[in-house]
């Protein structure tokens, strides 16, 4: 977003940059505040805004800053832009989350901004927020009626494993692990048991034992 006399080609106040030359750096951002500075001695009182970290967040407060006068006073006239700005100036992301709540002028100006394209967009393409919007409220819905069937479908599911438990357990096909509770239990095979013991021979754990846990691995 480039506004008023800015020597800078753009300026990207989401990430604190601005471009020269095909660049984008937090260095160009910070020499064009210094620049400005200059020039409107009067922003030197950001200085003392608290959401201003380093000397980079001040000069860059400096350019938003300027961004802004310059779109009001463009716009003086325009009730919406006016209205935008004084949402800007009451939301709870400008104020300090302490008991002063005192407000930054970087963070008013950034939301300011931020309004300012959405203003801007939907100027060039009337109705677009409505539909941008209609899209996400389908979507949220549509995820909703998705996440309920999955849910129904986990408990469908866990409902017939545990009915189909119970019935093995019933039938003698499963029986308790004596170990760990676990009902995840089948009876060793033949074929099984003859393959362990033709390879560990009489230390196979499956001589003698009838069951087999797949949740601790004892036979039984």
């Amino acid at each position: 977003m480039k506004i008023g006399k800015l020597k800078v080609d753009d300026v990207d106040y989401k990430n604190g940059k601005a471009n020269t030359w095909g660049f984008w750096s937090v260095r160009a951002l910070s020499g064009e505040g210094q620049r400005l500075l200059k020039l409107y001695p009067e922003y030197y009182v950001l200085k003392k805004d608290w959401a201003n970290k380093t000397n980079d967040d001040f000069y860059a407060s400096v350019v938003y800053a300027y961004m802004v006068d310059c779109i009001l006073k463009e716009n003086n006239d325009n009730e919406e832009l006016m209205q935008r700005y004084i949402d800007a100036t009451n939301c709870c992301y400008a104020q300090k989350h302490d008991e002063t709540k005192e407000k930054s002028y970087r963070r008013i100006n950034c939301r300011f901004l931020e309004q300012y394209e959405d203003y801007m967009v939907e100027q060039k393409y009337p109705g677009i927020h409505d539909r941008v919007n209609a899209k996400y409220r389908k979507d949220i819905e549509e995820g909703k009626k998705r996440y309920k069937e999955l849910q129904a479908q986990k408990q469908a599911d866990e409902l017939r494993a545990k009915i189909q438990t119970q019935q093995d357990l019933a039938n003698g096909k499963r029986v308790v692990c004596p170990y760990c509770k676990s009902t995840n239990t089948e009876k060793i095979s033949t074929m099984s048991r003859a393959v362990s013991v033709s390879l560990v021979g009489a230390a196979s754990g499956k001589i003698g034992k009838q069951w087999h846990c797949n949740q601790c691995g004892s036979n039984f």
